[in-house]
């Protein structure tokens, strides 16, 4: 699997909470801190090569308050994917929001029925880790109001992976814009820089 498919699923997990949170008109913090939930939706990952096939199946986040638990299992992907990228357990991973801050402008995109403006115009931040196969990785992320940002880091079996990302509207969109970079382990001198624009 590669480092875009997994970190597509990532973001798609962290932005799919807090939809849920913002839907749920629940952000109240002395109400939120103590609400159960448990949400599951689809996830498609397009394939990076002409001609390459995509990845589908499911995530689920569940937890209650400020923490929660994501997973992620995209069936039959063990069969085309190294063992050391991704097995049938899937990706596993918890995240906490250290804080939530709806604002007027939360409220006024909610009753206009645009979630993607509510949940960008929610100040938050939070922290995630997660684990698929042989990996492993953390990160966080925060939003200060239109400006979501984050920084990441994975280590692979093979390679190690650092970087930070930007995610703003683009008209329908989302766009990311991801700045990292990449090399073997225990050879830093090899590292690559990589810039990359992804639309959601």
């Amino acid at each position: 699997m590669t480092f875009k498919k997994i970190f597509i699923i990532v973001l798609v997990l962290i932005f799919g909470f807090l939809a849920y949170g913002i839907a749920s008109g629940s952000l109240e913090e002395t109400v939120f801190s103590n609400m159960p939930y448990n949400y599951t939706s689809h996830v498609w990952i397009p394939s990076n090569y002409q001609n390459g096939s995509s990845l589908g199946g499911f995530y689920t986040i569940y937890g209650k308050g400020e923490n929660f638990n994501f997973t992620i299992k995209l069936p039959g992907a063990e069969t085309k994917e190294s063992p050391l990228d991704y097995t049938k357990d899937g990706l596993n991973g918890t995240g906490h929001l250290n804080s939530i801050n709806i604002t007027y402008d939360t409220l006024t995109s909610l009753l206009s029925g645009h979630l993607k403006d509510a949940m960008f115009n929610t100040q938050f931040n939070g922290i995630f880790n997660m684990s698929c196969a042989a990996w492993t990785g953390n990160g966080s992320f925060s939003n200060k109001g239109q400006n979501l940002t984050g920084n990441f880091k994975i280590d692979g079996p093979m390679t190690n992976w650092n970087g930070t990302f930007n995610v703003k509207e683009d008209g329908n969109r989302i766009k990311l814009q991801m700045n990292y970079v990449w090399y073997p382990h225990k050879s830093p001198q090899k590292a690559k820089n990589v810039q990359e624009i992804i639309y959601m």
